[in-house]
């Protein structure tokens, strides 16, 4: 019975030790490789929309504007007061049937507007409150989309220069080293090391400034994103760069007239100033409300008397006659105010097309220089392959041979330049227009893969 016992205990601490092990294995394993937790665009969108505090200001911004049109109908709705006193009074002096006591009273009080053109106006305006907010907030979606994207591609864009200027530092680091072998044996020059190595020093000056440049894009992502960017989707080599539809400018210019939230913005603020000028100009006219109310006290005339209760119920007529000149002053200046915002449409609305323009000749202008530099990048590489062998055939000098790699090197960084223009330039012209959307960043998204595939 023992040994039965003492070999279940063993099974038991058997066991126990089992899944301790095993316990120990998932809490000890290494992590999975970074690339694995690499961001994309779209993490990198969701994170700002948590921390970025200038679209963080315009959601509360938002919030508020989604109570105006309440507080503008509570302006046509009857207005209820409630209200109750109680008082000790006592005399000094009077009359016998002057009497110590404690007036109490109860009033309830009823105002319904019939008639009011500057309430009505003023309703208008908070329901357009409204909808300036709805926009506003629609113009800082979609400027928070482009500013990650322009921010996210930044940072991948100097990252991979520095990438280019590591092979170019490499390849130079290799050529001064075949310079000072054939000097060494004769072959060479000390004019071809020293070329060498200041062709080294230049490319370690880039690499400096470029390293600066990155720090500084990383604090700019660093300040939208919330957190720092590493591990980056980078962009896939056949991107399918092009003008997205509509083909033509004229129909971009059309359409962002249409729906870009910055000129919806400046429409709704061409009403709100119209029903300013109502309003102002209302108050010349009469205003008419129901009114009623209802009265208990014990009291008239500081004297208590038995408990008094009445009810009233009419209309209330006001006709403003003479206010000091002010209204006429409010008419006039909601006249000069509606005369700046009819500008302020009109400047925004040439800013956009410029803008459109700008990123429409952009899209244009880079596809035609990614096709060039394209072809460049070959006839360069073939180049400095030419040059090196000429080197060895003492046809070529060293500095020959450096000119080649740096003018494939400025082909290179033209050409990640021309694509990332070009793309940038696709996210402008959304935005110029008004169109940016999520399903935009999702398609952009589509278009980057792992570092580790590249």
């Amino acid at each position: 019975m023992e040994s039965k016992l003492r070999d279940k205990c063993k099974c038991h601490n058997c066991l126990v030790s089992l899944i301790l092990l095993f316990l120990a294995m998932i809490l000890l394993q290494p992590t999975c490789p970074a690339s694995l937790y690499a961001m994309d665009l779209m993490e990198a969108y969701n994170r700002a929309r948590q921390h970025d505090p200038v679209f963080g200001a315009f959601f509360y911004e938002h919030e508020a504007a989604k109570t105006a049109p309440q507080q503008g109908r509570s302006l046509l709705l009857p207005n209820i007061q409630a209200s109750g006193s109680a008082a000790r009074i006592d005399y000094y002096e009077g009359p016998p049937f002057y009497r110590d006591f404690t007036s109490e009273s109860v009033d309830l009080s009823l105002q319904q507007p019939l008639f009011s053109l500057s309430r009505f106006h003023e309703y208008r305006q908070h329901k357009i409150r409204g909808d300036i907010g709805d926009v506003r907030f629609i113009s800082a979606q979609q400027e928070l989309m482009f500013r990650v994207s322009e921010a996210y591609f930044n940072v991948l864009a100097i990252g991979y220069l520095l990438d280019l200027i590591e092979a170019e530092k490499k390849a130079v680091m290799e050529q001064g080293e075949q310079a000072r072998r054939m000097f060494e044996a004769g072959a060479g020059t000390i004019t071809d090391v020293h070329d060498a190595e200041a062709r080294l020093d230049a490319v370690l000056a880039e690499e400096i400034k470029a390293k600066n440049d990155l720090a500084i894009q990383i604090e700019a992502f660093k300040k939208i994103v919330g957190t720092e960017p590493t591990h980056l989707n980078i962009l896939k080599k056949d991107v399918p760069f092009g003008v997205p539809g509509p083909k033509n400018l004229e129909d971009w210019i059309e359409n962002a007239k249409k729906d870009h939230p910055l000129l919806k913005f400046y429409a709704f603020q061409i009403d709100y100033q119209e029903a300013e000028l109502k309003k102002n100009k209302g108050q010349h006219w009469p205003t008419i409300d129901m009114v009623g109310g209802y009265k208990r006290t014990n009291t008239n005339n500081n004297i208590e008397t038995d408990w008094i209760s009445y009810g009233s119920f009419g209309v209330q007529v006001n006709l403003p006659i003479f206010s000091g000149g002010y209204v006429v002053a409010k008419v006039a200046e909601a006249q000069a105010i509606l005369g700046k915002v009819h500008k302020e449409y009109d400047n925004a609305f040439a800013d956009i097309t410029q803008q459109l323009s700008e990123a429409f000749l952009g899209i244009e202008g880079s596809l035609a220089r990614i096709d060039a530099l394209l072809a460049a990048s070959e006839s360069a590489h073939t180049s400095v392959i030419s040059n090196r062998k000429s080197l060895l055939a003492g046809v070529r000098t060293t500095i020959d041979v450096l000119n080649a790699e740096r003018d494939l090197q400025d082909v290179r960084v033209n050409l990640l330049q021309a694509r990332y223009d070009c793309l940038l330039n696709m996210v402008k012209l959304k935005t110029a227009a008004g169109s940016l959307s999520v399903d935009d960043l999702l398609t952009i998204n589509s278009w980057l893969q792992p570092a580790t595939e590249k």
